[in-house]
């Protein structure tokens, strides 16, 4: 992975004035996807679908770390390079590990048309649980 100065350089990370306001909104918004995602059940026909929103409340979260650092990401992998600058140790290396699969998964699901199993989709939401309440603690 690149470090987040090369996506800095290259206009894919924008510095900015800190947002503690779009910080907690969208911490508020990975909690109320991950409520919705909890409220529905998962099937081997559905997993692929639920997937994306579990990636996407990761990514939320990781958004509003980004927004409470002054930072506003345009990458996917931009994203995974700020966890590992600013967070590793907070979340630990097996939760970024974790994203950065799931990142991965998730582009193959929208792009080349891939699926999860069901299986695979109860762990990601369990990642994403603790991503939430993570970000949740330092909000």
């Amino acid at each position: 992975m690149k470090p987040l100065k090369f996506f800095i350089e290259s206009g894919l990370v924008r510095q900015g004035s800190k947002d503690p306001g779009e910080s907690k909104a969208m911490v508020a918004r990975a909690s109320k996807r991950l409520e919705y995602v909890k409220s529905q059940s998962i099937t081997e026909d559905n997993a692929s679908f639920l997937f994306e929103d579990i990636y996407e409340i990761m990514r939320e979260c990781i958004h509003s770390l980004m927004a409470a650092n002054g930072y506003k990401p345009y990458s996917h992998e931009a994203t995974v390079a700020f966890l590992e600058e600013y967070y590793i140790s907070y979340f630990g290396e097996k939760l970024v590990e974790a994203f950065n699969r799931y990142r991965i998964i998730r582009n193959n699901i929208m792009y080349r048309a891939n699926s999860v199993s069901k299986y695979d989709t109860i762990k990601a939401l369990d990642v994403a649980e603790n991503f939430v309440k993570k970000t949740s603690e330092l909000t």
